[in-house]
């Protein structure tokens, strides 16, 4: 595989630069040749300050960036969405008036200055890196329902087809090579498309069950293609480590059909969040072990001992040969408790990488509290039509108060751990954002449950 890669979805929770810049030196070992980074509200645009969040990185840490990349033999490949994809940006007041209809999801074709928008922050990224030979355009997963007055009785598929043209031939004229996202360009049949798929790479994505199809598709009509699968993506809204065996699987279904319809790259996703404005998902450092999995799928094919590479992962890159990455690979997001009891075992052992031990151990703590609210209460639901009728006894609402209690403590307690060791690895801002959606709701939640308790105490009961 001549292009292998790895997704930075900046839009999460996203590490400070100086981590970063030792993660680089992980990938490079692990063999991967190129970065894409998605900037969205992370990169310092001058030309349109409002959608940068407060925690951007500044153009010297992309300097940085850049200069470790090119000091590892790294390529960078910059994202910047040219249709949809648009919260961070048209959620602003001020920018509001390009959205298609209303949707800040996307922003109008017919307005002329949209396409300055893009080309003006484009800019902007080629500045901080201009040796890129690759250069992302997203244009995914764009909805052609509802167009604003401007747009409707228009062809809105060809309206977007033009835009993507104006943006790739942007893109040529400056020496670089476009990528887009495929999935748009799936749905229609290719000669719609006019020349534009001989001018874009399409990324083909797919990341759960592999159709064949598609990429049989783009492999007889003579189309360059990348292949992309995910890497990590937590779906569970309150999750920690999320569960990486669905990630795995993705990536051997991957080397399957790329032994058949061989691509000419391949890039390993990680969605920090599913849009702009959800909770965040996952964060890089989650990824890591999935990224030296898929590098080693990509640099030899097929991986068909999935525990000996495991036993390679764990000597090499903690140097911890005993380590049981099988019980980490399968307990992570299923079984936190198992997990906790190996984690402990080697915190603060390891030879090398052991902050990323520390930060797994973190994120799986988040898991164990779950684990235990839902021991708690999942029965109580239940139940409390029974308890309403006075049909519990004092010493079950103690349990259960307890529970209550203790739920609280755990949040307190468990806040402050990852305030110490997360917020050495994430921008406190972030940290706080991610903790609140993870905690706010479960605290309501379990506060509602001291009420109905209390009440009930208060009650007629057995």
């Amino acid at each position: 595989m001549k292009i292998r890669c790895i997704h930075f979805d900046m839009k999460s929770m996203f590490p400070k630069v100086d981590f970063l810049l030792g993660m680089l030196d992980n990938l490079a070992e692990m063999g991967y040749t190129h970065i894409l980074l998605e900037f969205e509200d992370k990169f310092p645009f001058e030309s349109y300050p409002d959608a940068v969040r407060n925690t951007a990185y500044t153009k010297d840490d992309f300097r940085r960036v850049a200069e470790k990349c090119r000091q590892l033999g790294i390529g960078v490949i910059p994202l910047l969405q040219s249709i949809g994809h648009l919260h961070y940006f048209l959620k602003e007041p001020a920018y509001r008036k390009w959205s298609e209809n209303g949707n800040i999801y996307q922003w109008c074709l017919s307005q002329r200055e949209t396409y300055d928008i893009w080309t003006a922050m484009t800019d902007e990224i080629l500045d901080i890196f201009p040796d890129c030979v690759y250069f992302h355009i997203g244009a995914d997963e764009m909805s052609f329902k509802s167009p604003c007055p401007l747009c409707a009785g228009k062809d809105q598929f060809q309206l977007f087809v033009a835009r993507v043209n104006e943006c790739a031939d942007y893109i040529i004229a400056k020496g670089k090579q476009p990528l887009v996202w495929d999935d748009v360009f799936r749905k229609h049949e290719f000669s719609e498309s006019g020349d534009l798929l001989s001018k874009v790479i399409p990324c083909v994505w797919q990341y759960r069950e592999i159709n064949k199809d598609i990429i049989k598709r783009y492999a007889e009509a003579g189309i360059r293609y990348w292949a992309a699968s995910r890497i990590q993506s937590n779906e569970h809204r309150y999750a920690g480590m999320g569960k990486q065996r669905p990630h795995l699987q993705n990536v051997d279904d991957w080397a399957d059909i790329q032994a058949e319809y061989p691509a000419e790259g391949h890039i390993g996703t990680l969605w920090g969040r599913i849009q702009s404005l959800d909770p965040i998902n996952s964060t890089l450092p989650q990824g890591m072990y999935v990224a030296a999995y898929l590098a080693e799928s990509l640099l030899h094919g097929k991986i068909k001992d999935r525990h000996a590479f495991n036993c390679d992962f764990a000597k090499n890159f903690f140097g911890l040969p005993d380590l049981n990455m099988d019980i980490l690979s399968y307990g992570f997001g299923n079984e936190p408790a198992i997990v906790k009891k190996e984690l402990e075992k080697y915190l603060g052992k390891a030879p090398r990488n052991g902050e990323y031990l520390e930060i797994w151990h973190a994120f799986n703590e988040i898991d164990v509290l779950f684990g235990y609210v839902d021991h708690c209460f999942s029965s109580n639901q239940g139940l409390l039509s029974s308890y309403r009728k006075g049909l519990v006894t004092d010493g079950i609402l103690n349990n259960w108060s307890d529970g209550v209690r203790i739920t609280r403590e755990r949040t307190e307690d468990l806040t402050q751990k990852l305030e110490a060791t997360l917020g050495k690895v994430y921008p406190m801002p972030e940290l706080r954002e991610f903790m609140e959606e993870r905690f706010m709701s479960m605290l309501e939640i379990n506060e509602k449950w001291g009420e109905i308790l209390r009440e009930t105490a208060s009650k007629p009961h057995l």
